[in-house]
């Protein structure tokens, strides 16, 4: 865990691993990928719950233990450009001793700015294959900048935090941020 200095000059700890944004990589296509150092993690600074890859490459990851509370979040910390639509994912892979999966389900959420109303889907990992990598959500994830907005920053998360079950075995290798289309709009008949 990391220790901090409070204002007593005592040595406390904190428990939640806090984005690093030299993890935060962007191409010229507007995509921005964020690998697991580059996000929030809730209980990721204690070993007894998260495990992190030695690697800082497309094999990196963080390794979910055993958490009750799953909260991961991550930002583009850069402004995203007002009037387009971007699609949030996260790569992962549960592992073959994974549990807890069957009853939670997880939401992948994501807003503009700090204020912004949050988007999300929810799913359920329950069918996956061990160790093999997928995106999640499978249905994709749009949101809008608003030529409103005040804040374009975009900002994501994966949570499941409801069930009050303990889950383990799911490592992220990363959250992904690119531009894309619009929904296309469901006709009704």
């Amino acid at each position: 865990m990391s220790m901090n200095s409070n204002t007593d000059g005592f040595e406390c700890s904190n428990p939640h691993y806090r984005a690093d944004t030299k993890y935060i990589k962007k191409d010229g296509n507007g995509k921005v990928k964020i690998y697991p150092r580059g996000l929030n993690i809730t209980w990721g600074n204690d070993d007894r719950y998260w495990m992190f890859s030695d690697k800082e490459n497309e094999d990196s990851f963080a390794e979910l233990k055993q958490v009750n509370w799953l909260e991961v979040t991550g930002s583009t910390s850069e402004k995203v450009e007002v009037g387009k639509w971007f699609k949030v994912s996260f790569n992962v892979t549960l592992r073959p001793n994974a549990f807890g999966w069957d009853e939670s389900n997880i939401y992948i959420m994501a807003k503009i700015g700090k204020k912004g109303r949050f988007s999300f889907k929810k799913l359920n990992l329950r069918n996956k294959n061990p160790d093999e990598r997928f995106n999640i959500p499978q249905n994709e994830l749009k949101i809008e900048v608003a030529k409103s907005a005040e804040d374009p920053i975009l900002y994501f998360g994966m949570y499941e935090v409801w069930s009050n079950r303990w889950k383990g075995g799911l490592r992220i290798h990363h959250a992904l941020v690119e531009e894309c289309e619009a929904p296309k709009e469901k006709k009704l008949r």
